[in-house]
């Protein structure tokens, strides 16, 4: 069997072993690609003339998630859009803040629909074995791209 032939069979074996994978991945993140369109809008904040600064805002959110650690701030762009300061607890709480450190909404954003895509992505849906799994997909796919280079490189013919 020539080496051209021999890559062609692990090409097709590979692939049609993880195809499945493949188009679970694909199809998931090509949708986490729009997640933002997926999102509820974020709560308007009454405009202030004068903002408290980032860290007594900070403070405020650090009272309001108690002993949960705050892992992101989105700060306020526009005077009518709130600050916002992510959670990281179980419920993955949101909590909007007003310039003047009024809390305007808390939001818990576990067990939404971006996040069953994320888990279908990574193959945490299934634990350990899928992630294992996406990984495998991972590797897989890195050696689709090997045995596929490799069969272009066999075919190339000496020249002279």
């Amino acid at each position: 069997m020539s080496m051209r032939r021999g890559l062609f069979k692990w090409h097709q074996a590979i692939g049609a072993t993880l195809s499945a994978v493949f188009a679970v991945i694909a199809l998931t993140g090509a949708i986490l690609v729009f997640r933002g369109c997926m999102k509820t809008p974020a709560p308007s904040a009454p405009v202030v003339e004068q903002p408290l600064p980032l860290m007594e805002l900070l403070a405020r959110a650090q009272r309001e998630a108690g002993d949960e650690a705050i892992t992101d701030i989105g700060l306020a762009t526009e005077p009518d859009e709130p600050w916002v300061f992510w959670v990281d607890d179980d419920d993955e709480t949101v909590l909007y803040f007003a310039g003047d450190g009024a809390l305007i909404e808390r939001r818990r954003t576990a067990g939404g629909l971006t996040q069953l895509l994320f888990k279908l992505h990574t193959g945490e849906i299934v634990g350990l074995p899928g992630q294992a799994l996406a990984l495998a997909a991972g590797l897989g796919m890195l050696a689709l791209v090997a045995t596929g280079l490799g069969m272009i490189v066999s075919r190339r013919r000496p020249r002279g």
